[in-house]
């Protein structure tokens, strides 16, 4: 079985793999990390080394097993997000969710919509503000 991480280095992607690992610790899955980060145009943005280390630091942290995925680029975040869910067989994706204004909450991101809507598996969306759940 395997946990679809988007990833994004912001608070919300952050919290995104926090609970990423939380739920790969307690049911033994493995990792999928999809690039999740996206400049205004929703064209996809590199990593920089940090946010990468971030990554790799939490999951090898965490004793899980995890792969990035290389899909085809130059999709939209939710394109490639699919993609990867239609690839891997994946059971469940993880995503982080911006906190918003009360008239804003109304109003989810595109890409977040589109995983909402279209995925094939659970979605776990996940704000910034949540903490992750602890497990042993």
């Amino acid at each position: 079985m395997t946990i679809c991480l988007a990833y994004a280095p912001t608070e919300p992607g952050r919290a995104a793999l926090r609970h990423c690992v939380a739920e790969a610790r307690a049911t033994g899955c493995d990792v999928l990390v999809v690039n999740a980060a996206r400049d205004w145009h929703d064209t996809p943005a590199e990593l920089d080394d940090d946010a990468v280390r971030e990554v790799e630091e939490q999951l090898d942290g965490a004793g899980v097993t995890w792969r990035w995925h290389e899909g085809p680029h130059g999709l939209s975040g939710a394109d490639e997000i699919l993609t990867a869910v239609e690839e891997v067989d994946v059971t469940l994706v993880v995503i982080g969710v911006t906190d918003r204004s009360h008239v804003q909450k109304r109003i989810v991101s595109d890409t977040t919509k589109q995983v909402l809507l279209d995925a094939s598996c659970a979605v776990l969306a996940v704000r910034a503000d949540h903490e992750a759940p602890a497990f042993a």
